[in-house]
């Protein structure tokens, strides 16, 4: 790329996105692992080739460190529901998830192997680790497709059409566990939306609520692996000693 036409769209925790002639790239820092820039890329492009869901298709840029998609023009759900005031941002977050379900056993990763391992190779408190592989354990294994980071932010809408970003954690998985992802985000970003979320979720997959407690105590834990230091961790341990 051109270095001089970059125009900042977005940016993560590792990643940074920029437009240059009408397409989007997504950078990072050179140390980043190649083979986990092209296995990013590989699940993407999983997804796009044997599923209809509404997701852009991934071309890594050789030798480098970028992935080229097409740009959307457009917002995020998260700025749909907090700033247009739009009133609808659970039942299509909802409508979404319940599409991506639809599909299993594609050529992704089992996520209760990825998320065993996970928590036995943290560095948390043995106590609190414990809580998180026994409540995992507590969850049935299946092969549906999970998003695993699912929630308004990583929803793109170009006013006629959403779009599903961000499948860098996509795996195999109970549905349950998704949800439960989805619940632990909204409780630390949109508190007031996350209880609510859980009921409509669990009225429309006709599941009881009782069924999400371990699940939800699992994806806690293992969402406290991810946080800095500086962040408020009280939400998420609530979730995991009083689920």
């Amino acid at each position: 790329m051109n270095n001089n036409q970059k125009v900042l769209i977005g940016q993560g925790k590792v990643s940074k996105v920029y437009l240059i002639e009408g397409a989007a790239y997504k950078c990072f820092p050179t140390a980043y692992p190649l083979s986990w820039i092209k296995y990013e890329v590989k699940i993407q492009n999983e997804i796009v080739s044997k599923t209809k869901l509404p997701i852009l298709s991934y071309d890594y840029v050789n030798n480098s460190s970028e992935i080229k998609m097409p740009y959307i023009k457009g917002i995020d759900l998260t700025y749909r529901v907090r700033v247009e005031k739009y009133k609808k941002g659970l039942e299509d977050l909802i409508g979404l998830q319940k599409q991506v379900y639809e599909y299993q056993n594609l050529d992704l990763l089992q996520a209760h192997d990825v998320f065993f391992e996970t928590l036995n190779k943290s560095n948390l408190d043995e106590s609190i680790k414990k809580i998180g592989i026994d409540a995992l354990n507590e969850v049935d294994i299946k092969n549906n497709l999970c998003h695993f980071d699912l929630h308004f932010s990583n929803i793109m809408y170009d006013r006629y059409n959403y779009f599903i970003i961000d499948w860098a954690n996509a795996k195999l998985g109970n549905p349950i566990l998704d949800i439960a992802r989805t619940y632990v985000i909204l409780r630390q970003y949109a508190f007031r939306l996350s209880d609510k979320y859980l009921k409509m979720i669990s009225k429309e997959l006709d599941i009881e609520l009782i069924a999400f407690a371990q699940a939800i105590k699992a994806m806690a834990v293992l969402r406290l692996i991810e946080m800095s230091d500086d962040e408020p961790k009280q939400r998420i341990l609530d979730l995991i000693y009083n689920t």
